[in-house]
């Protein structure tokens, strides 16, 4: 009996035991399960643009959600094929959670606010103060709404700089040319370019100049050597009164400029009508000169197989190589969309973008795609990084305001020599700027509804002027201008100047590094 006793005891103890544990482990996973929240899952919609490549689940990105403690899935269109494919999933009602838009400049960002579709930040900003802190106050001004006064998007800044000149250096060199000062100087330097065979292989196929790609608004470039704001701005002898540059006769010269030279054999042909772009044409070796973003000008820095300068602004009869400017510094816009679940899992996934996760979306990971010397991020060359863990600007959807006045902006894709000579050319060049004065901060209903249709007929003129050798530039000039005045831009204007009270300049600068 003492030994039946006895076993029986130490069963039920064993059982106790067990039960205990049973009821400790459950206790600790009601704990844990308590605690635990489901991951939230975020869809982002962006443009994917040129030289731009993402690379979905990588072990970088699988990092950076973990450390945001989201989960995303990208949608990331070609850029040339994203308003189109934004416009249609808006339309079915598809809405991600994050969408990149347009800047508070264009007349559909506020169109598309007053519909409903993006959420009001104001009372979910507070919540994320580093983010809120990544810009300043008056770039925040910049994003509320003109109609409610209300802050609908994140946003994403434009790159400093505007349209400047690139040439081959060593084909200067090589035919003992200086570097050009005025445009009389650039057009002498693009005859000797098509004449004297600057890349020695006994053929005349060199394409003297051609423009980044085939965008209209590539031409507002050379309009201020003509003294001509091709934005909105004050009349001469008005300046209470904003006219539209586009239309204007020192646009007409301009377009005559470019269609002489084009006839010359001194434009590439393809400019507003080819397929390949003439970036892409430089960056193969056939073009001398190229007028391009100076911020992408890092891209051909790192080509060894191209010599190149950035020149120094020129000037043609007293006027000076301007950049022409939008009135507010944002380049586009992350809008949260009504319909998320997660609106605050969205901001936190933003806000990381530029805090904790900043080092991954810029330079990827240390000891893998980079490595410090003397303080300095220093990314390896291509082949030495490790795939799973590079830099994925598919996934960048902002960048600190500081970012775009420090030379780091460009550390990471080419020496700090190079990236501080950027900075200088960038220095010279905004001190000659020409900001378009149409506020965003206004709405103007008309030019809501017509820009687009204003629009195409400026590319069919502008198109037609320089590349149809049988039109008169002077009758299609004024044909298109009366085209454009009668099919709403007329109205246009007067509603500009009548609904926008202040035409005093505009002016900006970004927010150094704290």
């Amino acid at each position: 009996m003492g030994k039946n006793h006895t076993l029986m005891v130490v069963g039920l103890l064993i059982m106790l035991g067990l039960l205990v544990g049973c009821k400790d482990g459950l206790d600790q996973t009601q704990v844990n399960t308590g605690k635990e929240e489901p991951i939230p899952q975020l869809t982002v919609i962006k443009p994917l643009f040129p030289g731009h490549i993402y690379h979905p689940d990588t072990e970088l990105e699988k990092l950076i959600e973990q450390g945001a403690r989201v989960e995303v899935k990208y949608e990331t269109p070609p850029f040339s094929e994203y308003k189109a494919r934004l416009a249609v999933k808006m339309a079915g009602g598809d809405l991600a959670d994050i969408m990149n838009t347009y800047s508070p400049n264009d007349p559909e960002h506020n169109a598309l606010i007053d519909q409903g579709v993006f959420l009001a930040l104001d009372s979910l900003l507070p919540k994320f103060p580093k983010l809120k802190q990544a810009f300043s106050e008056q770039t925040w001004e910049y994003m509320r709404n003109p109609t409610d006064g209300h802050i609908y998007g994140v946003p994403w800044m434009r790159d400093r700089g505007g349209q400047g000149i690139v040439i081959r250096k060593d084909w200067l060199d090589k035919l003992g040319l200086s570097m050009p000062t005025t445009l009389d100087e650039l057009v002498a330097v693009l005859i000797a370019f098509r004449d004297r065979d600057p890349d020695g292989n006994n053929l005349k196929d060199t394409i003297p100049l051609t423009f980044k790609d085939h965008q209209i608004s590539n031409l507002n470039t050379i309009f201020p050597l003509f003294g001509l704001n091709p934005g909105w701005a004050p009349l001469v002898t008005d300046p209470n009164r904003l006219q539209y540059g586009m239309i204007q006769p020192e646009a007409k010269e301009a377009l005559i400029f470019l269609r002489s030279l084009r006839q010359q054999g001194l434009l590439d042909p393809d400019l507003l009508v080819g397929k390949t772009l003439g970036y892409d044409k430089f960056k193969s070796g056939k073009v001398g000169v190229l007028f391009m973003n100076l911020g992408d000008y890092r891209q051909l820095a790192v080509m060894p197989s191209l010599q190149t300068e950035i020149v120094d602004p020129i000037e043609h009869k007293g006027n000076r190589w301007s950049l022409t400017l939008p009135s507010t510094p944002i380049n586009r816009t992350n809008q949260i969309s009504s319909r998320s679940a997660n609106p605050e899992a969205a901001l936190r996934y933003l806000e990381y973008q530029i805090t904790e996760g900043y080092d991954y979306i810029q330079y990827g990971v240390e000891g893998k795609t980079y490595q410090v010397e003397n303080g300095i991020k220093v990314p390896f060359d291509n082949e030495k990084k490790d795939p799973q863990f590079s830099t994925n600007v598919g996934l960048e959807l902002l960048q600190p305001e500081w970012l775009f006045s420090d030379p780091e902006k460009y550390t990471k894709f080419v020496s700090k020599a190079t990236a501080e000579y950027l900075m200088r050319k960038l220095d010279s060049y905004e001190k000659n700027s020409m900001y378009d004065y149409l506020r965003p901060n206004v709405v103007v209903p008309s030019l809501q509804e017509k820009s687009a249709q204003l629009r195409l007929i400026l590319e069919e003129g502008y198109t037609r002027i320089i590349v149809d050798t049988k039109t008169n530039p002077d009758t299609a000039f004024d044909e298109m201008v009366n085209k454009w005045k009668k099919n709403g831009g007329d109205q246009v204007t007067h509603d500009v100047n009548l609904l926008q009270k202040d035409k005093s300049a505009p002016s900006y600068t970004y927010m150094r590094k704290p």
